[in-house]
């Protein structure tokens, strides 16, 4: 009888106490709580960590945009603050390719800085700032891309350089994109644009996606990229990455004639079609013309001025002395000034010596077309 009492008093016994399973449940929250709390810290950690000279230096940061290009619209929304900030009104956008970049040369010792310190301490036709977003490749499509750009972010678009190459008008067979860069942005920001320029991308390895596929994509891409955890996740550490080298050198700085230049590296099919001779077209089945035409539409009424780069007289002396060359650059100069739009060709304008290779410059060679820029932006003679 009292083995039965004894069973019946430990089978009906709480295996647990209901303390200790509150005590759980209390502790589980407090977790939960706490990663909240340090998930919310880290956005708002990062967000203030981040500024324009975490991205920006005379120019963007290559390195960082050219593992994430979304990395883009942080140098825009960074210099969207800093003109919020210090109140800036007149300031000017310069957008270009890798000579307006600076590649072979440090950040220090390109047209950016150059540029920006005649503007900011000119006595006449002074500007508070001139903001550099070209990259390396940058075409004319990927210029009419930013300039959408800047305006969505509050910039104002009021005083605008670009700089091409030649290049920029020579039709691809196939060859670089004419929105090498940008053109899932141009998507979005100018659809009709896009449309007509889609199949020239997609001959040139653009990747195109539709349907559901996309579409999720993009859901998931703006839920996510608003999280500055993910939104900065090439930002901080390329930006550690160029403090510990100590310099954002892109090549060699070198002139030209301190280096070797084989051959092979002359008769290069990319190298050639930089200087391709063949006549150019200059209506608007030339996408170099279309995105132009659709830049000076754009800025109507506001100032635009566009520098052509010129190749290297010595090195490229074959090529750019080739008839056809030299015909076609009269068609670009014919071109702009039926549109009205201030220009500089700057072929022969600058020393041999002053170039690192085909195209790009010195130090030496940057400042001084700085100069040309900056006096043809003020009328002054170079």
């Amino acid at each position: 009888m009292n083995d039965i009492t004894n069973k019946q008093s430990s089978s009906t016994k709480p295996t647990k106490k209901p303390y200790s399973a509150i005590k759980k449940k209390r502790y589980g929250l407090i977790g939960l709580a706490s990663a909240l709390v340090f998930f919310i810290a880290a956005q708002v950690a990062v967000t203030f960590y981040v500024n324009l000279d975490t991205v920006y230096k005379h120019r963007l940061n290559y390195n960082m945009f050219l593992e994430d290009k979304s990395s883009i619209e942080v140098v825009v929304e960074e210099m969207a603050n800093k003109i919020k900030r210090e109140k800036l009104t007149d300031y000017a956008i310069l957008i270009g390719n890798s000579v307006a970049w600076g590649t072979n040369e440090s950040s220090e010792h390109s047209l950016g800085r150059y540029l920006s310190d005649l503007a900011t301490t000119s006595e006449t036709d002074k500007l508070q700032a001139v903001f550099n977003l070209s990259a390396p490749s940058m075409m004319a499509g990927d210029a009419y891309t930013l300039l959408l750009m800047l305006e969505e972010h509050g910039v104002k678009t009021d005083n605008v350089m670009i700089g091409l190459s030649y290049s920029a008008f020579v039709e691809p067979k196939p060859g670089p994109r004419q929105v090498f860069w940008l053109g899932d942005y141009l998507r979005k920001l100018d659809p009709k644009v896009f449309s007509d320029v889609l199949p020239h991308l997609e001959q040139n390895q653009f990747k195109y996606e539709t349907g559901f596929k996309y579409f999720e994509e993009q859901a998931i891409e703006n839920v996510f990229h608003r999280l500055p955890v993910v939104k900065y996740k090439e930002v901080i550490p390329e930006y550690w990455k160029q403090k510990a080298e100590g310099t954002d050198l892109l090549g060699d700085p070198r002139a030209w004639n301190e280096k070797t230049f084989s051959e092979k590296w002359l008769a290069d099919p990319q190298y050639l079609s930089f200087f391709n001779p063949e006549p150019f077209d200059m209506s608007e089945s030339n996408w170099g013309v279309y995105f132009m035409n659709r830049i000076a539409e754009h800025q109507e009424g506001k100032r635009l001025f566009v520098f052509v780069s010129g190749g290297n007289g010595e090195l490229s002396k074959k090529e750019v002395t080739n008839p056809g060359y030299v015909d076609n650059l009269s068609k670009i100069e014919n071109y702009f000034t039926s549109k009205s739009v201030p220009y500089l060709m700057m072929q022969d304008q600058i020393d041999p010596n002053l170039f690192t290779d085909h195209v790009h410059l010195t130090k030496e060679g940057n400042e001084l077309l700085a100069r040309f820029v900056w006096d043809r932006w003020t009328g002054k003679e170079a």
